[in-house]
């Protein structure tokens, strides 16, 4: 009888054995770990993904804040009844050269031959509006775009 106790008491004994504290603490640090790292490395290269187009948008926008144009003046010469040609001179006053990627006048869009404007120098762009009349003293709005996305709105009068 004293034997078929002990021999119960050890097999109750193992079955009451669970993992150990120290072993449970282990096995959850190496899950936490891992799982840890590989958040780390999912994160690395999903933020890699967006930085490229970002960096390339705030390098840019500098380059644009260093952007400074002028336009010193406007002349509106008519050439016949219904052709007009405007000539403008923008001087560059900015840190960085840019190019004249469009001019808007009275908010109609005219595209033009790129051109490069360096720093401290005045390009001369000439534009024809073909369909387009105006009077003497009539109020004329000139907007002059870079490719950089700078513009600069100026009022002249014809």
């Amino acid at each position: 009888m004293i034997r078929w106790a002990e021999k119960r008491n050890r097999r109750n004994h193992r079955s009451r054995k669970a993992i150990s504290t120290i072993m449970a603490n282990l096995t959850m640090l190496v899950i936490v770990v891992s799982l840890s790292s590989l958040l780390f490395v999912w994160s690395i290269s999903s933020f890699g993904a967006y930085t490229g187009g970002a960096g390339y948008w705030f390098s840019s926008r500098s380059l644009a804040n260093q952007e400074r144009l002028s336009v010193e003046s406007a002349f509106f010469t008519a050439t016949g009844s219904t052709n007009n040609i405007v000539t403008l001179y923008v001087r560059n006053v900015g840190a960085v050269q840019f190019n004249i990627a469009s001019v808007y006048i009275n908010s109609t869009l005219y595209n033009i031959v790129q051109s490069q404007v360096g720093v401290s120098q005045v390009q001369k762009v000439q534009i024809t509006l073909s369909g387009q009349t105006w009077g003497s003293g009539n109020v004329q709005t000139v907007i002059v775009a870079t490719l950089r996305g700078t513009t600069i709105t100026t009022v002249w009068t014809s």
